[in-house]
């Protein structure tokens, strides 16, 4: 559980300076997805650990391949690359628990936008806590 505990404060760190800036900083991403693997590596085994990251290279692929696309087509950016690279990190650590909090996220966020008549908001501060609770209630069941 301690392994754990550099990738939750990266995380955190993450979804503020995401709600004040608008971005999730390269260094910061990148040691989040370091801290998740080591984590998973400590905890679990190499095995386990590769399997994540190959598992979060092909989500962090495909999303990065359907924004550009996104982009290409709609003329207008989507989600950031931010998002693209905290969803890497959260895949690393739980491929799955990664993939439903992004979609729980997007879907909180979209109806926050709706009740506060927003055109945009940051998803990190969505994001974190949602695979947090996921990854507790996980833990426990």
């Amino acid at each position: 559980m301690m392994f754990y505990i550099p990738f939750w404060i990266c995380a955190f760190a993450g979804a503020v300076i995401d709600a004040r800036e608008r971005r999730f900083p390269n260094e910061l991403a990148g040691v989040c997805a370091v801290a998740a693997l080591a984590g998973v590596w400590l905890d679990r085994g190499v095995n386990t650990a590769l399997d994540h990251a190959g598992l979060a290279v092909i989500v962090y692929l495909a999303l990065v391949l359907t924004e550009s696309l996104w982009r290409r087509v709609r003329q207008a950016p989507g989600i950031g690359m931010g998002d693209a690279k905290a969803l890497f990190a959260l895949c690393t650590l739980d491929p799955l628990g990664g993939i439903v909090a992004f979609a729980v996220a997007l879907l909180v966020l979209a109806l926050s936008c709706l009740f506060t008549k927003s055109r945009s908001l940051p998803l990190l501060p969505f994001l974190v806590p949602i695979f947090a609770i996921i990854e507790v209630v996980g833990c426990t069941l």
